[in-house]
């Protein structure tokens, strides 16, 4: 799969990674400005990490290896006072998803309407699960093995050298360099130059102790011998996808199941048929919609979505941003569509989707649990239940191991 060549106004887009980034920031303001740490961040990132050390770093979870967030919590441990753990979290994670809106942003990332992909990272729609913590980097990572199908050979030893570091450090942060490779195969194929093949080569590593992992810690997180409904995996793709980011999050509880349904196949089945068309840049618009059914499909691998409440917004949102991200990139290439109908209906739906939403774009704040104030027992290693985001969560912290 070769790259587009570059549209002539890329190198005037980087004035614009400082502007997503703050939006990006006020979806979420207090990620930052009251940091706690989320989910497993605590629970297991955290507390593996103070109780193993180092061996932590090759410890699998779900089925697979976190490197990035093992890797944040080592760094947090070795450099600052407990007090400080949540900001140091919250505040790389930041940055990483700052970094994939600047890689998208660089001049050797060969995609069109740049101004437009870039914004559309901080103004998809989403829950707070998704962005701005360490437990889900996995939801923006992603983007950085889509982002390099598209990237242009390395110049020099030291953007090769950064290439496949991030592809190193992405591949062993969750199981998606299983669902990239075949892409990467054939794009080495096609181009057999060194970048391409280097590239493949350090994916199927990282591709291959994944897969090792899962084979022995399995696949799916939701066991079940429901068989499987296609109209409820319809309907709440269509919610997720269509209506919320579309029509905003009031329809999504309005309206029924078989509305959702509908509009999953009408507008996200029209966008992928127009993305294997001949014209109408076939050439980044395919491995888009390829992507995105490979992530649906390793999502259901994972959970069973097909029995899940299409009214239900923020249960398991992390499985849904990028293909939500994706789905938007689609429409926006149908705003540059030839046919004036075409491209004036989905400015429409652009303009219409970000009116509805704009009232909830910054969300709003969950309880303080005030970590400063109750991380104490971390640093004296005493036994204690420490409140975490979100609601219902906590470390159980059960001191610190003998000989520590």
């Amino acid at each position: 799969m070769s790259a587009p060549s570059a549209p002539a106004e890329t190198p005037r887009f980087a004035w614009l990674v400082p502007v997503a980034a703050v939006l990006l920031l006020l979806r979420k303001p207090w990620a930052l400005h009251t940091p706690q740490l989320w989910a497993e961040d605590g629970s297991i990132f955290l507390q593996q990490d103070h109780d193993w050390g180092s061996r932590a770093l090759i410890e699998p979870y779900n089925g697979y290896l976190h490197t990035l967030p093992r890797l944040i919590a080592w760094i947090a441990s070795r450099t600052a006072d407990v007090a400080w753990w949540p900001a140091i979290y919250n505040g790389l994670a930041f940055a990483i998803a700052v970094g994939v809106i600047a890689r998208l942003a660089s001049q050797r990332v060969a995609l069109p309407h740049k101004p437009w992909l870039m914004l559309a990272i901080p103004f998809t729609v989403c829950s707070a699960e998704p962005i701005i913590n360490v437990t889900n980097l996995q939801s923006i990572t992603t983007f950085f093995l889509l982002l390099q199908l598209f990237t242009r050979p390395a110049a020099n030893a030291w953007h090769r050298a950064g290439d496949l570091a991030i592809l190193g450090l992405v591949g062993l942060n969750g199981p998606f360099a299983l669902l990239f490779l075949p892409l990467y195969a054939w794009r080495a194929w096609r181009e057999r130059g060194i970048d391409t093949w280097l590239a493949l080569g350090v994916l199927g590593v990282c591709a291959a102790v994944q897969g090792w992992f899962l084979t022995r810690g399995g696949l799916a997180l939701q066991s079940t011998t429901e068989p499987f409904h296609p109209f409820g995996f319809l309907a709440v793709h269509g919610a997720r996808l269509v209506t919320w980011p579309l029509f905003g999050p009031a329809a999504v509880r309005a309206w029924p199941a078989a509305v959702h349904a509908a509009l999953a196949v009408v507008i996200i089945g029209a966008l992928l048929w127009r993305s294997t068309r001949a014209t109408g840049g076939r050439a980044w618009r395919l491995p888009v919609t390829i992507v995105f059914g490979l992530l649906l499909a390793a999502s259901l691998s994972r959970v069973r979505t097909d029995l899940w409440t299409p009214a239900d917004m923020v249960n398991g949102d992390r499985y849904f941003f990028m293909p939500r991200v994706l789905v938007t990139w689609l429409l926006i290439a149908e705003c540059f569509a030839a046919e004036r109908a075409m491209a004036w209906s989905a400015r429409g739906l652009c303009l219409l989707g970000l009116a509805l939403n704009a009232p909830h774009f910054t969300m709003p704040a969950p309880p303080d649990y005030r970590w400063a104030e109750h991380c104490d027992p971390i640093r004296t290693g005493t036994p204690a239940n420490i409140l975490t985001l979100p609601e219902g969560w906590w470390i159980e912290y059960p001191g610190r191991p003998k000989g520590k």
